[in-house]
């Protein structure tokens, strides 16, 4: 679940008194293009992944070309591309243009965070293994806590959780289904009403569960590690 760090930069060019908002990965040449030809990098912003540095840069441009005041270089003068993301600096000065990208990073980041949920794992007596997803509980979005982990930690079990977004919960949920195809683990979810009193309060958070192969630790640490996130131990009270 690796991301690239992507920049949103926004370059000027003074002779056109032209600017430009664009995407750059950490470590490629593109800023570099752009000054050979003219362009100074005016401010950049560091997001955490190529996704996001996408929806930042779409969403300046899509309210820059609703005012009709993107594509003002004429694409034979951008020889590196971009002209359809360049603006005039008499009606977009480089500190407005500059905001406008500060303004999508804040909303993209506020949307991220809606999109977060709780990945939890909770391990049942001696071979029981639960997996899932849910919102987390009461009002810190930072606190790896959910209402199916704290049932599930009231009937006994050990619980780990680990805040992702979503799009992270999937990916570590397929690699644990691959993990229990490697290791032949036993799928018991048709199970549950042999495992809990009132499963059907899980019907919506509970992905998986699973019957651990012995050594059932040994086999709980591997299901963690194929999860692919880092969680933490959960006390709920």
């Amino acid at each position: 679940m690796s991301a690239v760090p992507t920049h949103v930069y926004v370059t000027t060019h003074a002779a056109d008194q032209a600017g430009k908002v664009g995407i750059a990965a950490f470590d490629s040449i593109r800023i570099q293009q752009h000054r050979r030809e003219g362009w100074a990098l005016y401010r950049a912003l560091l997001l955490p992944s190529l996704e996001d540095a996408r929806k930042v840069e779409g969403a300046v441009l899509r309210r820059l070309k609703a005012d009709g005041r993107a594509g003002y270089v004429p694409s034979a003068r951008m020889r590196q591309g971009g002209y359809s993301e360049t603006v005039s600096l008499d009606r977009v000065p480089r500190g407005e243009l500059w905001d406008l990208v500060v303004s999508a990073a804040r909303d993209v980041a506020a949307e991220e965070d809606r999109s977060r949920v709780v990945l939890f794992l909770a391990r049942g007596g001696e071979r029981a293994l639960f997996v899932g997803t849910d919102r987390p509980a009461g009002v810190s979005w930072s606190s790896p806590e959910s209402e199916a982990g704290d049932f599930l930690a009231g009937e006994g079990c050990s619980v780990y959780a680990a805040n992702t977004t979503a799009a992270e919960a999937e990916t570590a949920l397929r690699e644990l289904r691959a993990w229990a195809a490697r290791t032949a683990a036993h799928d018991i979810k048709t199970l549950l009403h042999e495992a809990l009193d009132r499963p059907e309060e899980l019907q919506v958070a509970l992905r998986h569960a699973y019957r651990l192969a012995d050594p059932a630790d040994a086999a709980f640490k591997t299901a963690r590690i194929a999860l692919g996130v880092p969680l933490l131990s959960v006390s709920y009270g």
